[in-house]
């Protein structure tokens, strides 16, 4: 969403295909044309440009046009609290930081480990 990305002054923005769903592939998106310069060539010259970018291209169309992406971001993140939800039960396991999207971090006792 716009919100959180160039109207607060986001200049490039990756975003993950793999967290989305997607067997591979990220979309890096420039707000900024002038550091967009030179990309395409940058990547071709890492080793960056698949011979069947095609296939790797195509299911971005299912995950943008019908607004999936949200849907399993949506999903990923309920999962995360009721994660930590029912993690933060156990005996000895300590929530390190508050739930904000779909990462949970924890500390367990050594015998956990």
């Amino acid at each position: 969403p716009a919100e959180l990305s160039w109207k607060t002054g986001v200049d490039v923005l990756c975003f993950g295909g793999t967290k989305n769903g997607m067997a591979v592939g990220e979309a890096i998106l420039f707000f900024n044309r002038d550091l967009a310069i030179d990309f395409e060539y940058r990547c071709k010259q890492a080793g960056q440009l698949a011979s069947k970018m095609r296939f790797l291209s195509a299911p971005w169309v299912g995950l943008l046009d019908n607004g999936a992406w949200l849907k399993y971001a949506d999903h990923a993140n309920r999962c995360a609290r009721l994660l930590a939800e029912l993690i933060g039960e156990l005996p000895g396991v300590e929530l390190m930081f508050p739930v904000q999207a779909n990462g949970v971090f924890v500390s367990l006792p050594p015998a956990a480990l």
